[in-house]
């Protein structure tokens, strides 16, 4: 039988169209680009299944729930992780990624004290094939 590892903390993104005036404006607003595309790369579902990484079957927020946040919380310029938590307090880019929660600083640092050094190997191994796919999706060759 196969555990449920379907992540509590997202869900799928809603479409987003952009409007210069009106309601819901933010200014992360370059960011929902980069969103999109790394959800097109696939990047939270590759670390849920190329990674390991047990947690609680209570556990709200997954290894890769925590990375996808900082990673594109670090993309924003975040330099701790209490800045990638202030980049996610706005609410039109938690709708952009589907995101229904935002886990606290503690958490984040939490989650990552969590990960073995097999396991950060393996996410390098991950970043290699993710890098390799983009080359090949951009070059024409």
């Amino acid at each position: 039988m196969k555990k449920n590892t379907r992540s509590k903390a997202r869900v799928r993104a809603r479409n987003v169209h952009i409007q210069s005036t009106g309601r819901g404006l933010t200014s992360q607003a370059g960011l929902i680009p980069v969103v999109k595309f790394l959800k097109k790369m696939g990047l939270p579902d590759a670390l849920d299944n190329f990674v390991p990484h047990r947690r609680g079957n209570n556990a709200v927020y997954q290894l890769s729930d925590v990375t996808y946040l900082t990673v594109l919380g670090l993309i924003a310029g975040a330099s701790s992780l209490l800045k990638v938590v202030a980049v996610w307090s706005d609410g039109v880019l938690r709708g952009a990624a589907g995101c229904i929660r935002i886990p606290d600083d503690t958490t984040l640092g939490r989650i990552f004290k969590e990960v073995s050094p097999g396991q950060i190997s393996l996410m390098e191994t991950l970043q290699h094939r993710l890098r390799s796919t983009v080359w090949c999706y951009v070059s024409p060759s």
